[in-house]
């Protein structure tokens, strides 16, 4: 007999089929020796049996054995599935997008339960959820009547460790330093942290299953940042020499960021199995990131034409040896003098997540009922203090023809506090507060059926009670410059410089030190407010309740082994949205009732190959914060408004999926799988009349609506995984693969005339991952590519911009030294990609170039 041990960490990608009806294809010699497998060739097993518990397209991850998987955070596993991807913030993977559809429309669940948030709307923020505490991930992209609603892009359910159905090691342990070299140009910073984890799992009675999983981590992931400060794109653009009128930016902002982010969790779970009749199982979850982000850049002002003329000048048009692109002015020499708004800054942040529930399983020869309860809440708290300061920069220039942007002054802030010409402004101190909290109930019963075609009849019901409560993003205090007319002395600060951005040298300084010399004894109290105590000015309050029937059934169609469901789920919802309009307080409720039909079938065509089909209509509800009332208008002409509406309708899709699925091997697939979604009530911002009490006439109001016609989501992706065993001496290799291609005629609403493709539509998507594995040593090398697409990066949904295209390389690699002990090495972003934004749908507008840099992670991992 043969035994593989493969004891290391990787990640194992694949797409779900539903239970097999025909023998497995014939093995090959190795497959018919008796192998046990751990690691990166058995997560890929273990991912690929779990198809036979699927009937619709899954994408599933599996790491049984604890700390497998390669990451940091689930939201970089994520991002390797086909037809996924994520946008990084702050150097992290963040937020999904999937199948073309953005976070608005991705349900997050943990064990099965919809969670809070910590972000304005519905979206997870993914990197919150560190590897460690994770024991698979399952993403369902077709829909069916028993699954919960509200993600018509996908739904990921994240799964915890279920200590009765734990086979290994007691106590796994873990730790290592974290290097980021993105702020290695930042004054006092080290770019070095760390990070350690560790669980335990035992068996309190032979019927009671306990474990624990704990981690912390401090990484230094400072950066270097160049916007583009937003552009004029009205007829009042710059009038450039014997040429046309074209866009230009009003200014430009720099921010270099040392930034330290700690992220702390744990997660525990009780498992009580008395007989095979019932089961109990208690969850908890605890999850704190914590910023502490010190920011000193500036921003530029007095560039961009304000009505034919720029503001510093009278000297229309005060630009010079200009190259336009694209209807947009990206490189020019200003012939007149603007100014430079310094900023000492720091911004903190806490995120916290906390999730339980308890759930039963009861089980006769007959009936199965499960009955299961939770409770989550998410919060987070931001404040950001700034000393301001100012000086002229004499004449500017910029130049973004290039791939990273680049500024030229005449006098920069250093030369400025050098000269005496650095002048202080008054201090600020900005606030934000969100709270989100989550109950949810559900009971679902399945009544098993003999001698007849189907197999299973199930039924179900839910209820969620949510409330989001929202504080202003909003400026709270000020510190008044002791001197707004003296000049600053340089001994305050010192010069640094950006290594990847050609931009003037900019100030650092002791942020209290500078705080006391600009504003008194009392500044720095002044720009200290209790930010957690910030207060909220407005509430969403959502009530839920859901239906389903689903019947199940294992027949023959044509000669084929054929087995499905088909159902139906009946959502019912009322929002009551609470929040000022012009200083007012005031409460609007809307409700809807909808009906989500689906059907599925899966065709075993023999030897391990499957036809699945499904047909359904999906719901997702709309952003949490596009609900809000927290609006204003005028009572006088031109009537004129903005903000939130309450009556926005949910988002509905009725979506085709077609796939076929070759299980060649216990773990090879090739698989091919073509979707389409017809979309209506997408939500966008735009300007409408609207009938507001007390208004003589209809307001043009700006806020998000839905769209008044449906659109259509297409798309195909084909996933190839396989070791090498066909080629001589490269049986302990293997590839994993997948494409994704999309297409859609859905436009955002803004800007008009131009407007940016649908949220998350990235027309080709890519992942190559090649890998070793042996009984010691386990590599992977790993490439992802993106198109461009639309992402909303900012909190304001309607901040919309672009996100070039993006080409990122990845290794990991992890050797055991014995049976209880290994040692990892992994390297993330090793090409330095650089996250490239831009604005109105014109990739010649920059909006924001960051360099994070690459990160390294070396660990080691003892097991017993």
């Amino acid at each position: 007999m043969k035994r593989i041990l493969l004891a290391t960490t990787a990640t194992a990608v694949v797409l779900m089929s539903t239970p097999a009806f025909a023998q497995e294809p014939t093995p090959t010699a190795d497959e018919t020796q008796e192998v046990t497998v751990v690691g990166m060739r058995k997560s890929m097993r273990d991912a690929l049996a779990t198809k036979k518990a699927q009937t619709g397209v899954v994408e599933v991850i599996s790491a049984k054995d604890i700390g497998v998987l390669p990451d940091v955070t689930i939201a970089e596993t994520l991002a390797r599935l086909p037809g996924l991807n994520t946008v990084r913030d702050r150097g992290n993977d963040s937020q999904a997008a999937i199948r073309g559809l953005g976070p608005r429309m991705v349900l997050g669940l943990i064990n099965g339960r919809e969670m809070a948030s910590s972000e304005p709307d519905r979206n997870v923020r993914w990197e919150i959820f560190p590897s460690e505490v994770v024991s698979g991930v399952s993403v369902y992209k077709s829909t069916q009547a028993s699954l919960v609603s509200g993600g018509i892009s996908g739904t990921v359910d994240i799964q915890t460790i279920r200590p009765l159905d734990y086979r290994g090691p007691k106590v796994t342990l873990r730790g290592g330093p974290v290097y980021y070299d993105g702020g290695t140009s930042y004054p006092d910073y080290d770019e070095m942290g760390y990070r350690f984890s560790g669980a335990y799992v035992t068996n309190l009675a032979p019927t009671l299953g306990f474990v624990v999983a704990a981690s912390y981590q401090k990484q230094q992931n400072g950066y270097e940042s160049v916007g583009g400060g937003g552009w004029n794109t009205t007829n009042s653009g710059a009038v450039t020499p014997g040429g046309p009128i074209v866009q230009t930016p009003w200014g430009a902002s720099l921010d270099g960021k040392a930034l330290q982010t700690e992220r702390a969790s744990i997660s525990s779970s009780l498992q009580w199995r008395p007989s095979s009749n019932f089961e109990g199982r208690f969850d908890v979850l605890y999850s704190l990131v914590k910023l502490d982000e010190a920011d000193d850049g500036g921003w530029f002002t007095d560039w961009g034409n304000w009505d034919g003329y720029n503001t510093g000048t009278t000297a229309a048009p005060g630009y010079t040896n200009n190259v336009v692109r694209d209807g947009s002015l990206v490189k020019t020499d200003m012939t007149f003098n603007s100014n430079f708004n310094s900023y000492i800054s720091r911004y903190k942040q806490d995120m916290k997540l906390f999730a339980t529930g308890v759930n039963g399983k009861w089980t006769n020869e007959q009936w199965t009922y499960v009955g299961d309860l939770s409770y989550s809440q998410a919060e987070r708290y931001g404040l950001w203090q700034a000393a301001l300061l100012v000086n002229n920069t004499g004449r500017a220039s910029y130049d973004y023809t290039k791939e990273l942007p680049e500024v030229f002054v005449e006098t920069s802030p250093w030369e400025a506090a050098r000269n005496g010409t650095l002048f202080a402004q008054n201090g600020q101190a900005d606030t934000s507060r969100l709270r989100d909290t989550m109950w949810t109930g559900s009971l679902d019963a399945t009544r098993y059926l003999s001698n007849s075609m189907w197999t299973n009849l199930k039924f179900g019901l839910r209820v969620a009670d949510r409330a989001k409560e929202d504080g202003p993003a909003a400026t709270v205090a000020r510190a008044t410059a002791l001197s707004t007319t003296t000049a600053v002395s340089p001994n305050l600060f010192t010069p640094f410089n950006y290594k990847n951005f050609k931009v003037p040298t900019l100030l650092h300084g002791d942020f209290e030190q500078v705080v006391a010399a600009l504003y008194g004894p009392t500044g720095l109290s002044t720009l200290s407010p209790d930010y957690k105590n910030t207060p909220f000015v407005s509430k969403v309050s959502e009530t839920v309740i859901e239906a389903y029937a689903e019947a199940n059934y294992d027949t023959a169609f044509a000669g084929l082994p054929v087995n499905g469901n088909v159902g139906v789920r009946l959502v019912d919802v009322d929002q009551s949205s609470f929040g000022p309009s012009n200083g007012v307080n005031i409460t609007i409720d809307n409700s809807y009732t909808k009906v989500l039909p689906s059907a599925s079938a899966r065709f075993d065509l023999g030897d391990g190959q499957y036809v699945k089909v499904g047909l359904g209509r999906a719901l997702s509800r709309p952003p949490l914060n596009d609900l809000r009332v927290d609006r204003s208008f005028s009572t006088i002409p031109p009537y004129t408004g903005g903000g939130g509406n309450p009556y926005l309708k949910p988002y509905i899709a009725d979506q085709l999926d077609i796939a076929y699925e070759n299980y060649f091997r216990s773990d090879g697939l090739f698989a091919i799988a073509a979707y389409t979604k017809r979309i209506q009530n997408y939500v966008g911002y735009d300007t409408r009349p609207m009938t507001i009490a007390g208004v003589p006439q209809p307001v043009a109001f700006t806020s998000p609506f839905n769209a008044e016609d449906k659109g259509t989501l297409s798309g195909l992706e084909i996933t190839y995984q396989t070791p090498f065993y066909f080629i001589p001496g490269l049986e302990k290799f293997g590839v994993y693969s997948n494409a994704a291609f999309t297409t859609s005629d859905i436009k955002e609403n803004s800007p008009a005339g131009n407007p940016f493709p649908m949220n998350g539509v990235a027309k080709r998507t890519a992942i190559l991952d090649l890998w070793y594995a042996d009984d010691k040593l386990e590599a992977r090398l790993g490439v992802k590519y993106h198109s461009p697409y639309t992402v909303l990066f900012t909190w304001n949904s309607a901040g919309l911009q672009g996100i070039k295209e993006e080409t990122s390389v990845d290794f990991s690699a992890s050797y055991r030294l014995t049976e209880q002990v290994s040692v990892r090495f992994q390297a993330a972003n090793l090409l330095d990609t650089p996250l490239r934004l831009y604005d109105n749908n014109n990739p010649s507008q920059i909006a924001r170039n960051d360099v994070y840099g690459r990160h390294f992670l070396l660990d080691f991992t003892l097991k017993f």
